[in-house]
Protein backbone atom coordinates (compact mmCIF):
# COMPACT_ATOMS: atom_id res chain seq x y z
CA UNK A 1 0.00 0.00 0.00
CA UNK A 2 3.02 2.37 0.93
CA UNK A 3 4.46 2.12 -2.53
CA UNK A 4 1.50 2.52 -4.52
CA UNK A 5 0.77 5.56 -2.38
CA UNK A 6 4.47 6.61 -3.22
CA UNK A 7 4.13 5.79 -6.92
CA UNK A 8 1.06 7.77 -6.86
CA UNK A 9 2.80 10.76 -5.42
CA UNK A 10 5.79 10.34 -7.82
CA UNK A 11 3.02 10.69 -10.98
CA UNK A 12 1.34 13.73 -9.54
CA UNK A 13 4.73 15.39 -9.35
CA UNK A 14 5.74 14.60 -13.07
CA UNK A 15 2.47 15.47 -14.32
CA UNK A 16 2.62 19.34 -12.02
CA UNK A 17 6.16 19.60 -13.70
CA UNK A 18 5.38 19.23 -17.81
CA UNK A 19 1.95 21.13 -16.93
CA UNK A 20 4.42 24.20 -15.37
CA UNK A 21 7.01 24.19 -17.67
CA UNK A 22 5.08 22.83 -21.16
CA UNK A 23 3.90 25.63 -21.87
CA UNK A 24 6.87 27.35 -22.85
CA UNK A 25 9.33 26.01 -25.45
CA UNK A 26 12.38 27.28 -27.41
CA UNK A 27 14.83 25.60 -29.04
CA UNK A 28 18.24 27.21 -31.01
CA UNK A 29 16.70 30.72 -29.41
CA UNK A 30 19.00 33.94 -30.12
CA UNK A 31 17.00 37.06 -28.91
CA UNK A 32 18.01 40.81 -27.76
CA UNK A 33 15.90 42.94 -25.88
CA UNK A 34 17.16 46.76 -25.44
CA UNK A 35 14.56 49.59 -24.45
CA UNK A 36 13.59 50.50 -28.25
CA UNK A 37 14.07 47.27 -29.74
CA UNK A 38 13.54 43.69 -28.96
CA UNK A 39 14.41 41.00 -31.77
CA UNK A 40 15.08 36.96 -32.09
CA UNK A 41 15.45 34.29 -34.30
CA UNK A 42 14.85 30.74 -33.60
CA UNK A 43 14.37 26.97 -34.66
CA UNK A 44 11.40 26.76 -32.63
CA UNK A 45 8.88 28.81 -30.47
CA UNK A 46 6.40 28.26 -28.79
CA UNK A 47 5.36 31.24 -26.01
CA UNK A 48 5.41 34.68 -25.45
CA UNK A 49 7.59 37.36 -25.26
CA UNK A 50 7.17 40.64 -23.91
CA UNK A 51 8.56 43.91 -24.05
CA UNK A 52 7.32 47.06 -22.38
CA UNK A 53 7.34 50.51 -23.79
CA UNK A 54 6.28 53.55 -21.14
CA UNK A 55 4.60 56.25 -23.83
CA UNK A 56 2.56 59.24 -22.56
CA UNK A 57 -0.42 61.16 -23.95
CA UNK A 58 0.57 63.16 -27.01
CA UNK A 59 3.27 61.17 -27.85
CA UNK A 60 4.03 59.76 -31.72
CA UNK A 61 5.99 56.94 -32.50
CA UNK A 62 7.15 55.10 -35.09
CA UNK A 63 7.40 51.06 -35.18
CA UNK A 64 9.44 49.32 -37.38
CA UNK A 65 8.99 45.59 -37.64
CA UNK A 66 9.50 42.71 -39.70
CA UNK A 67 8.72 38.84 -38.91
CA UNK A 68 9.37 35.90 -41.19
CA UNK A 69 7.59 32.90 -40.23
CA UNK A 70 8.76 29.41 -42.12
CA UNK A 71 6.21 27.52 -40.31
CA UNK A 72 3.61 27.17 -37.40
CA UNK A 73 1.85 30.89 -36.56
CA UNK A 74 3.65 33.87 -34.63
CA UNK A 75 1.49 36.58 -33.51
CA UNK A 76 2.47 40.36 -32.77
CA UNK A 77 0.51 42.72 -30.43
CA UNK A 78 0.52 45.58 -28.51
CA UNK A 79 -1.79 46.38 -25.55
CA UNK A 80 -2.63 49.89 -23.84
CA UNK A 81 -2.04 50.32 -20.11
CA UNK A 82 -5.68 48.79 -19.75
CA UNK A 83 -4.81 45.74 -21.61
CA UNK A 84 -7.10 46.35 -24.29
CA UNK A 85 -5.67 45.91 -28.17
CA UNK A 86 -4.03 48.83 -29.48
CA UNK A 87 -2.46 47.63 -32.71
CA UNK A 88 -1.67 43.96 -34.23
CA UNK A 89 1.40 43.55 -36.10
CA UNK A 90 0.82 41.38 -39.52
CA UNK A 91 2.91 38.01 -39.13
CA UNK A 92 5.63 37.16 -42.13
CA UNK A 93 5.38 41.14 -43.33
CA UNK A 94 7.86 43.76 -42.78
CA UNK A 95 6.02 47.31 -42.01
CA UNK A 96 5.88 50.61 -40.86
CA UNK A 97 3.31 52.75 -38.26
CA UNK A 98 2.81 55.67 -37.05
CA UNK A 99 0.61 55.62 -33.81
CA UNK A 100 -0.91 58.36 -31.91
CA UNK A 101 -0.68 57.92 -27.92
CA UNK A 102 -3.40 58.48 -26.48
CA UNK A 103 -3.09 57.47 -22.79
CA UNK A 104 -0.18 57.71 -20.49
CA UNK A 105 1.18 54.50 -18.95
CA UNK A 106 2.87 50.92 -20.04
CA UNK A 107 2.25 49.53 -23.29
CA UNK A 108 2.80 46.04 -23.55
CA UNK A 109 3.94 44.62 -26.60
CA UNK A 110 3.19 40.30 -27.31
CA UNK A 111 4.73 38.59 -28.98
CA UNK A 112 3.44 34.90 -29.15
CA UNK A 113 4.73 32.16 -31.33
CA UNK A 114 2.85 28.27 -31.47
CA UNK A 115 5.15 26.18 -32.53
CA UNK A 116 6.71 28.47 -35.42
CA UNK A 117 10.02 28.62 -36.53
CA UNK A 118 11.24 32.37 -38.13
CA UNK A 119 12.75 35.46 -36.72
CA UNK A 120 11.02 39.33 -35.74
CA UNK A 121 12.06 42.46 -34.86
CA UNK A 122 10.24 45.35 -33.39
CA UNK A 123 11.73 48.71 -32.85
CA UNK A 124 10.00 52.02 -32.32
CA UNK A 125 11.30 55.71 -31.57
CA UNK A 126 9.06 59.04 -30.59
CA UNK A 127 9.03 61.80 -32.87
CA UNK A 128 9.80 64.62 -32.09
CA UNK A 129 7.58 67.37 -31.46
CA UNK A 130 7.51 70.44 -33.58
CA UNK A 131 8.07 73.75 -31.00
CA UNK A 132 5.91 76.48 -32.25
Amino acid sequence: MNKRWQGLLLLVLVVSLFMVTGCEKRLMYAGSSTPHQIKASYRLLSGTDKHNLKLKEGDTIRINYVSKVEKGELTMKLYDPDHKLFKELEANKEGEEELQIQQTGTYKLEIVGTGTKGSYKFSYKKEKKDSK
